[in-house]
């Protein structure tokens, strides 16, 4: 903010009060956004829209930047007026001022004799608009109490009164001044320090291990309780908190961490320690479970779920509207909660990598835990504190293992088979070896026809048999295996049909079985070129 201050008599002696905002904070908050918006590109999977959302984003932060630096300050008292370039935009005489008010935070607020005076005209109504929000004609705001008493003196105007440091929750107006109210009535904000240590030092410790720093591998992440389906659904309930806990490289955590640190500890003064951390849990928990039902075959980590979901929180506890909180206020944390969610999940929803199914189950679980929050804010028959945590805690209770059941009902023949399938194919190529050999060594005459007949029946055909009987089992199987799933149900069943024939060809010296077995055989090479052929196009279909 550049200053440019004439001692002189007073505004009609020329005295000049000059206030711009300075250039280089805007120019060093628009690096720090693109070094930001770099490393969390970088750190992404490779995806083709990756350059056209990360240019997308630059351009949102050059006019985000842009526009902030338009609406900053502008503020000039000379020759007996008074000119605010912006945000208002207007001029009127030093003489029109009726009042003037300035609180602790140096925002000075005018009150006017005639507002038909202010120049340009177009302006008056938005004086008229601006007295029903805000008690008085125009507010400027973003200077010091000392200087808003100078500018006071030099336009021979006295503070009608100087608002003291005790603001009342019905005066404030803006969410920077509710705030400051907050963290008087609240200073500390333990659990957002807490849950931010917590990330960091897992992270700490996972990297004394020797997990890479920017890119953990995939086993490096289950290892130390990442989120994955065959593995969570399979008697390992409790990755979907320690997940929560767990970032995939130091880019993901410190995004996280940089918003947990920015609004952790307003959003905890807001709702209280107590209900913040429920609020966080079950936001975490809800996104790993939404994660779990939509992403079938990921392994995901971080606090991100948490995170949207203490805005999802957020935007629940202003539905229900709770006392002590000015209309003003909750307009601009809806816009705030409802800005942060929508944008996020909007721009990165065309990028590979990011779990937009956790963002968007840990809102929806913070929503609803939020909403009972408001209400019981309005409650009077729970007024303690104690039984307003208590029907929280067993409603997020209740919210976690509801949706925990209906996911395990939901999705436990997908998990089930997708585990089999891994299975399986470890086995495959093994059963197929074997054969082969036991196979070749027949014709060679080094093992007897009874020998690989009894082979087949022992070891290779059960096998096959059970693993036909289990994948046509499964009610539900994964959306993408949909394609190619019958057929190789159908190939299983093949396997079995032609080694049986063999079998049976080779024990009764029955040619024809074995011409029939040799058929079924190269019905079932057909069919895996046919499942082939079909995950790959589903393959490529999922990349285009």
């Amino acid at each position: 903010m550049v200053l440019d201050l004439n001692n002189n008599q007073g505004p009609l002696s020329g005295t000049r009060i000059r206030i711009t905002p300075k250039v280089w904070p805007f120019i060093m908050t628009f690096a720090f956004s693109l070094f930001v918006l770099g490393a969390i590109i970088f750190s992404l999977p490779p995806s083709d829209n990756k350059n056209v959302v990360f240019g997308f984003l630059v351009l949102l932060a050059a006019f985000s930047t842009y526009a902030q630096w338009k609406k900053s300050l502008r503020l000039i008292v000379s020759n007996g007026t008074i000119t605010i370039a912006s945000p208002l935009g207007i001029i009127t005489p030093i003489s029109n001022i009726s009042h003037v008010a300035i609180d602790n935070r140096g925002t000075m607020q005018f009150s006017l004799y005639d507002t038909h005076l202010i120049y340009p005209p177009e302006k008056v109504e938005l004086m008229h608009h601006n007295m029903e929000d805000e008690g008085y004609n125009f507010a400027i705001k973003g200077i010091n109490k000392p200087l808003a008493i100078k500018i006071c003196k030099i336009c021979y105007l006295s503070p009608d009164h100087v608002v003291d440091d005790k603001l009342k929750s019905e005066e404030v107006q803006d969410v920077e001044s509710f705030q400051a109210l907050l963290a008087k009535k609240s200073p500390w904000a333990p659990i957002s320090y807490i849950l931010l240590a917590i990330n960091i030092l897992v992270f700490l410790v996972m990297l004394q291990s020797g997990v890479d720093l920017f890119q953990p591998t995939t086993d490096q992440l289950l290892s130390w309780g990442a989120n994955a389906g065959t593995r969570t659904m399979d008697g390992e309930a409790w990755r979907i908190l320690s997940s929560a806990f767990l970032h995939i490289g130091l880019v993901h955590l410190g995004v996280n961490m940089f918003v947990l640190w920015k609004v952790g500890p307003f959003l905890e003064r807001l709702f209280g320690s107590t209900t913040f951390l429920i609020f966080y849990l079950v936001s975490a928990i809800g996104g790993s479970e939404a994660s779990l039902w939509w992403n079938e075959f990921g392994v995901s980590a971080g606090a991100s779920g948490a995170l949207f979901g203490i805005f999802g929180s957020l935007l629940g506890y202003l539905l229900a509207k709770p006392p002590g909180m000015s209309a003003a206020i909750m307009r601009q944390l809806r816009f705030w909660a409802l800005n942060f969610i929508v944008l996020n999940i909007a721009f990165v929803f065309f990028l590979a990598g990011v779990d937009q199914a956790a963002h968007g189950g840990g809102a929806l679980a913070g929503f609803l835990i939020g909403t009972l929050a408001g209400l019981l804010q309005k409650n009077m028959i729970l007024k303690t504190p104690i039984l307003r945590h208590a029907v929280l805690l067993v409603f997020g209770i209740a919210l976690c293992w509801g949706s925990w059941i209906m996911l395990q009902k939901e999705t436990s023949d997908k998990f089930l088979a997708i585990k089999t399938f891994e299975k399986f194919g470890k086995e495959e190529e093994s059963l197929l070896e074997k054969f082969s050999n036991g196979e070749k060594l027949m014709r060679k005459t080094k093992l007897g026809e009874d020998r690989f007949a009894t082979l087949l029946e022992t070891e290779i055909i059960p096998v096959w048999s059970d693993y036909a009987t289990k994948f046509d089992g499964f009610k539900k199987v994964p959306d993408r295996w949909s394609a190619w799933y019958p057929d190789f149900v159908t190939y299983l069943k093949t396997q079995v049909a032609a080694q049986t024939l063999l079998k049976d060809g080779i024990k009764s010296k029955d040619k024809r079985m074995v011409n029939e077995a040799q058929d079924k055989f190269a019905e079932a090479g057909n069919l895996v070129q046919k499942i082939t052929s079909e995950m790959k196009a589903k393959s490529k279909n999922k990349a285009d």
